[in-house]
């Protein structure tokens, strides 16, 4: 009678989770459409029903390596041994933590450095609504994000107001009520600052979106953060909402 042979499995290697593999998938969405570059960057999202969220990072330069950890939604740096993290570090984890905590609709955030949305910073006011999307999706001018010297964000209406775009540093804050609204929302960013930029530099007129076309659109995105809002509460992952 033969024995049983079993494979010794390597206590090294782990099976990442389902939200690790879709979390590394987004960023290789944006990594392919050429939206992430060589500069720092990172994404997150929410996990529902732990409280936490999924911190994917990498720092400036071509050989940084990505970095995924799972960080608690309040006080995300308490459990963390200080010298293991850099400050910049630190303040990225309490900026993704802070925005969560002040906005429970939001299910992902980017942080990153695109070829033209990163432009938006050089103009002396912020990328006005002048697309019918941007108006549904984004839903407001895109400003700068208010933060403190920890890098936590303030609860000002800026960030109150339901925007899902906002100005940091050298680049830009994306955030949506799911993932995949998160990764579109991106690409929607770069494509409004380029036409915009280009239309800019020409001198020319450009025309708003009509008073009543933006609070319709703005009204249906907040109808769709108080959905996304609900079911976080509950624990559960919001559902129904279409790309575009």
């Amino acid at each position: 009678m033969k024995a049983n042979t079993l494979k010794k499995r390597n206590p090294k290697v782990e099976t990442p989770s389902s939200d690790v593999v879709e979390l590394h998938h987004l960023w290789d969405r944006l990594d392919t459409k050429g939206l992430l570059q060589k500069h720092k960057a990172n994404l997150s999202f929410r996990l529902p029903g732990k409280g936490s969220f999924l911190l994917l990072s990498r720092t400036e330069g071509k050989h940084s390596k990505l970095e995924t950890e799972e960080y608690r939604i309040e006080n995300p740096t308490d459990l963390i041994k200080m010298s293991s993290k850099t400050d910049e570090s630190l303040a990225a984890i309490r900026f993704h933590a802070s925005l969560y905590s002040l906005r429970p609709d939001i299910g992902a955030i980017v942080c990153f450095q695109p070829v033209w949305s990163s432009l938006l910073g050089t103009l002396d006011h912020p990328l006005p609504l002048v697309f019918d999307e941007q108006c549904r999706q984004l839903g407001a001018p895109v400003q700068s994000i208010p933060k403190k010297i920890d890098g936590s964000v303030e609860p000002d209406p800026i960030v109150l107001s339901g925007a899902n775009a906002f100005l940091d540093e050298e680049g830009v804050v994306v955030t949506s009520v799911t993932r995949d609204k998160a990764i579109y929302n991106c690409e929607l960013i770069e494509k409004c600052s380029k036409a915009y930029l280009l239309a800019h530099s020409t001198g020319s007129p450009i025309r708003r979106i009509p008073w009543w076309v933006r609070f319709i659109a703005k009204n249906r995105l907040l109808k769709d953060e108080r959905k996304a809002s609900a079911a976080y509460a509950l624990g559960q992952a919001p559902t129904g909402f279409k790309a575009y």
